[in-house]
């Protein structure tokens, strides 16, 4: 029996076949069931090879070159190229698009929790700030004015890099 290939079949039944993938996924109602359906679907290398090309289409929207991108990720020139071709094409890169948005979006709500989770248990004064809200109410604001406007340009950048893959070594074996 011979390898299958989707361009083999008729139009109609191609259609259908993807149609109906589509179908399958967006069936899915939550992060749970997503997660139980790729498990079984895919392997793990297969999911983080897939996510390594979501990251790769993060720094290349960020205007990485593909030197720095080699560097942080360690993947190919082609796998970089190949993400970059459907950035750039006129009729794809929308799904890119989305979900670099969505991506980046809960990364910076990560470590803006995890700022804030470090401050709580760092900071006394923090903390009777926001216990005793009302009487640090001007001062609070101020405090949160200057967070923002301090951290919003830092929290952009660290989200661009807040991904599993930074920093990996070339050792294989290596875990930590």
């Amino acid at each position: 029996m011979g390898t299958f290939h989707l361009n083999n079949l008729p139009k109609e039944k191609r259609i259908q076949m993807i149609a109906e993938f589509y179908d399958v996924v967006n069936s899915l109602k939550n992060r749970q069931e997503v997660r139980l359906f790729l498990k079984d679907l895919l392997t793990g290398d297969e999911i983080a090879s897939l996510m390594r090309r979501i990251e790769v289409a993060v720094l290349l929207k960020a205007n990485f070159s593909h030197q720095e991108i080699r560097k942080l990720l360690k993947v190919s020139n082609n796998k970089i190229n190949k993400v970059q071709k459907v950035l750039v094409s006129e009729d794809r890169g929308k799904g890119f698009d989305l979900i670099i948005e969505r991506l980046l979006a809960e990364r910076k709500e990560r470590i803006r929790r995890k700022e804030r989770d470090i401050n709580i248990k760092e900071s006394p004064e923090k903390q009777l700030k926001r216990k005793y809200s009302h009487i640090f109410l001007l001062e609070n604001l101020v405090d949160d004015a200057y967070d923002s406007i301090k951290n919003s340009s830092r929290r952009e950048k660290d989200a661009l890099l807040f991904t599993p893959s930074f920093g990996l070594t070339d050792d294989k074996n290596k875990k930590e």
